[in-house]
């Protein structure tokens, strides 16, 4: 992903949204002359620019990827070392193309393929579109459709944690933890499916309402119990020295363009549910998970944190919600406009701008939180050895699907 589609990106402020240009442009950087923008650390990690290699003697090039092993998902990666020691690293994310094309689809077809983008993420995705396209209808906020598209989100939220932890647990071959909160992850997903139609939400985002009936009632219970269940796996990884010793002090980093766990696990406030989200938390007592070390461990007490969190905020949420509204399929040919939204995925940050004329996409760009903590990774890790690199990638929880762009 390069910049001739960026829209946004986060300043030296730590955490302040760049200027948008009118259209797609390059956006306008508020804190640099526009010479000192192409080689700012914060604008490469914001656009996707990975340009980091290390030369001199006996430095040669360790390819990690989708050819070598290593990954569940295609991205190839060039390590930079002597042997054990990572000097450097530059990923490829575009090794396989993961493009979406979504620009001249109708708006029902575009969501069906916005939800399959990064399938674990459909939630959101989807979510992110339905409000995008409702704002420029200007439909008001109806507040039961609110809450359930923030327990969807919630619950989403808890399935990408859990598989964040479980991919950790493997890393540090603590295998009886690993299947057993696999295993709770399936649980969830199954509660989704039972309730919702589909284990990854496919097919229950609608325009002003959910296309689908979905069953919400005693969800928060559910919920809980796995939140419990996880409590008690956490304990016994959490007494696990080999586990900690793993994480601890692995791909350390604190920079003020982080997003999400990452940013949070660094000491950053920052978490879009309570400053520019599409969907309001405001009365859902949102409790922001932090930490101070920077590093994977923190990254995952950040996580752990907010899977308890995401169950509270489902029992809130539940206890407020009343008669969900159906989605509307009138009029839908007559939309026209462009706006900006932004959500807090599990990875942190993400934002979507559709443009739409006569009921159809003109052009879609999204910003994913992964692009930033693909960035993340390519500098935290740096200095860590060659074992390091299953910790410091897989805690940060980077889907590559995130990175393929939709055209």
């Amino acid at each position: 992903m390069v910049g001739e589609d960026v829209i946004t990106g986060v300043l030296e402020s730590g955490g302040g949204e760049c200027e948008i240009t009118s259209g797609f442009g390059i956006p306008s950087w508020k804190k640099a002359a526009g010479s000192d923008i192409d080689g700012r650390e914060d604008f490469k990690a914001c656009v996707g620019r990975f340009d980091e290699k290390a030369e001199g003697t006996d430095v040669f090039n360790f390819t990690y990827g989708p050819s070598a092993g290593g990954l569940n998902e295609s991205c190839k990666f060039n390590i930079y070392t002597y042997g054990e020691r990572i000097l450097s690293l530059r990923p490829e994310p575009a090794y396989k193309d993961r493009r979406l094309e979504v620009s001249g689809s109708g708006l029902v077809m575009a969501i069906l393929r916005l939800e399959r983008y990064c399938g674990p993420l459909s939630p959101f995705y989807s979510g992110m579109f339905a409000a995008a396209v409702e704002a420029i209808m200007g439909n008001g906020e109806n507040n039961d459709l609110r809450l359930a598209r923030v327990i969807m989100n919630e619950v989403g939220r808890i399935s990408d944690h859990l598989y964040v932890i479980a991919k950790l647990a493997e890393g540090a071959s603590q295998n009886v933890a690993y299947n057993l909160l696999f295993g709770l992850r399936e649980k969830l997903l199954r509660l989704v499916s039972r309730r919702f139609g589909h284990r990854y939400f496919f097919g229950i985002n609608g325009f002003g309402g959910l296309a689908r009936s979905a069953d919400f009632g005693g969800i928060s219970s559910e919920v809980g119990a796995i939140a419990e269940e996880f409590r008690q796996l956490w304990i016994r990884l959490e007494n696990s020295g080999i586990f900690i010793d793993r994480i601890q002090g692995t791909a350390t980093l604190r920079r003020p363009w982080m997003v999400g766990p990452a940013a949070r696990a660094a000491g950053l406030r920052t978490d879009t549910r309570i400053d520019g989200s599409c969907l309001r938390y405001d009365d859902l007592d949102l409790e922001v998970a932090s930490a101070a070390s920077a590093d994977t461990l923190a990254r995952s007490l950040v996580r752990k944190d907010e899977i308890f969190a995401s169950a509270r905020i489902i029992e809130k949420a539940e206890s407020m919600i009343r008669e969900v509204p159906a989605a509307v399929r009138m009029n839908l040919g007559e939309i026209s406009g462009e706006i900006s939204v932004r959500t807090e995925t599990p990875g942190g940050d993400s934002l979507m701008r559709v443009s739409l004329a006569n009921g159809v996409v003109k052009k879609i760009y999204i910003r994913p939180s992964s692009l930033q903590n693909l960035a993340v990774f390519t500098y935290a890790i740096k200095e860590n050895l060659l074992t390091d690199f299953t910790f410091g990638y897989e805690g940060l929880g980077i889907h590559v699907s995130e990175l393929g762009g939709v055209l």
